[in-house]
């Protein structure tokens, strides 16, 4: 966790506070979660994407996707017109899915060197 910023560091130390008002989602097969995603709370129209992943073993079967597509369902039922990520530069194949859900390169809102951010407006 080292060289993390404080706002990661809150994330990891209370995930209930930091995620507050927002919406997890879960993949699940059988009873083991596979999947996950968390979509924050809009704000001024907004949200965020984040902690997308899913279990190695279980990629490739479409669950990444199932959860983008839940999450920008969930906001736009709750008046968001712009959801937003952040995705590391050599991430290629996460990249490649959120341009095919609409998802568009912005200006970086995060100083950490190799970290793409994109957005998508409803």
């Amino acid at each position: 966790m080292d060289g993390l910023p404080d706002r990661y560091l809150a994330e990891i130390r209370d995930p209930r506070t930091a995620f507050a008002g927002g919406l997890v989602l879960m993949a699940l097969i059988g009873d083991a979660a596979v999947g996950c995603l968390v979509v924050t709370a809009p704000a001024d129209g907004q949200s965020e994407i984040k902690r997308l992943w899913t279990d190695p073993a279980f990629r490739g079967r479409g669950i990444a996707s199932g959860l983008l597509g839940a999450a920008l369902e969930h906001a736009a039922e709750n008046g968001v017109t712009i959801v937003w990520l952040s995705v590391w530069k050599w991430r290629t194949e996460a990249i490649s899915r959120y341009e095919r859900f609409g998802f568009t390169v912005t200006q970086s809102w995060d100083e950490r060197d190799q970290l793409v951010c994109m957005q998508r407006t409803a």
